[in-house]
């Protein structure tokens, strides 16, 4: 396994899909060693939840492939930066490389809508066009032992429209990141819990659309029941005190400035109902799917990847940037339990269908190991 980042003690939201990819990979009797690639070449090792992952650069790669000598490369986060590395090594040994998000061109360029600075917006452009440039050079030609996965059919399609007919369908499939569907566990939701609503993000940018999350709570005090809603907002990242600065004060809001384990996480969806996860750019959306397992609604903004995942039935789903339509679908579980109980009920069962681990991950071995996916 072979990563551009790792989960650690000080840093839990690095990667936690590939993570429980580990984890479910030797479940299954495989042996996995986990590398993360350091373009610095800096070298180190850490211990995660019982995962050893090994740090460094081009270097300390070739010592691991050579002394674990894998059946298969599993990589996460391909870009211009680790492929150079990779490429350098046995070009016989199969590559099965996952694109999560701003490997992505036309992610990076969705993303360049959120950056009003003016020097980081060039330091972005600047990114995707050497992004672009750079698959255009690995996959044409397309290196024999080289099959790329994208998380969601729309994140597909987004790829093709930078890079065309280079996208060889017969060498890409699409797998979801995998929900722990033990983890996060299914609980059957009183009409009570449509009062408690919880948001857990990342504040690093404004594509989170947690600025959305805190207009809908404002939106919602105008609402007679108002009080009896309690909301619990968890995150952090450099845009996270002013973001939430407007909810300071509410005695119904929770602010919790801090990452917290995959545990706690489940932990918090069994205390609440309701899951408000507004985004403005998605790939799949797994903390969305994670709260969708424990049987919390999501509440969400319909764009990018969204509509694959979720529908009105099992999601309250408002349109891009669309702060007042998410407030809507909250009040409207609110003021009707049973389509906040009818909800709930089926966006657990939706999410195990699609996305469970006990479905993705035995497709994904079995597309490692050479088949179809």
């Amino acid at each position: 396994m072979l990563t551009r980042s790792y989960p650690s003690a000080d840093d839990l939201y690095q990667y936690p899909f590939v993570h429980r990819r580990v984890l479910a990979y030797r479940a299954r009797g495989h042996d996995v060693a986990v590398f993360r690639f350091d373009p610095a070449g800096r070298e180190s090792r850490h211990a995660f939840e019982g995962v050893d992952c090994e740090t460094g650069g081009a270097a300390a790669l070739r010592r691991a492939v050579a002394g674990f000598a894998p059946d298969v490369a599993a990589l996460h986060g391909l870009s211009e930066m680790l492929w150079p590395a990779f490429a350098a090594l046995d070009p016989q040994l199969p590559v099965c490389a996952w694109l999560h998000g701003t490997e992505i061109p036309g992610i990076q360029r969705g993303k360049l809508a959120w950056i009003a600075d003016p020097a980081q917006r060039d330091e972005h452009e600047a990114l995707l066009a050497t992004r672009i440039a750079f698959w255009r050079g690995v996959l044409d030609p397309w290196p024999e032992n080289l099959r790329i996965a994208f998380v969601s059919a729309n994140s597909r399609e987004v790829m093709r429209a930078d890079l065309g007919a280079v996208l060889q369908d017969r060498r890409t499939t699409v797998l979801h990141n995998p929900i722990d569907a033990a983890l996060f566990a299914a609980q059957q939701k009183t009409p009570e819990d449509r009062f408690s609503v919880l948001s857990i993000r990342p504040h690093h940018n404004e594509a989170y659309g947690n600025d959305l999350a805190v207009a809908a709570v404002l939106a919602l005090r105008e609402r007679p029941w108002f009080a009896r809603l309690n909301f619990t907002f968890v995150g952090d990242g450099p845009l996270f005190a002013a973001t939430m600065a407007p909810l300071r004060g509410l005695p119904n809001v929770t602010l919790r400035q801090c990452f917290v384990r995959q545990d706690e996480i489940a932990r918090l969806h069994r205390a609440h109902g309701v899951f408000l996860v507004p985004t403005r750019l998605d790939t799949q959306g797994v903390s969305r799917d994670e709260a969708m397992a424990s049987s919390l609604v999501p509440v969400t903004n319909a764009v990018y990847a969204v509509p694959e995942f979720v529908d009105s039935a099992c999601a309250g789903l408002a349109q891009a940037n669309d702060a007042a339509g998410l407030a809507h679908e909250i009040a409207a579980m609110v003021e009707d339990p049973a389509l906040f109980q009818a909800r709930s009920a089926a966006a657990a069962a939706r999410v195990r269908a699609q996305s469970g681990d006990d479905v993705i991950i035995p497709r994904e071995l079995a597309w490692m190991a050479g088949g179809s996916a």
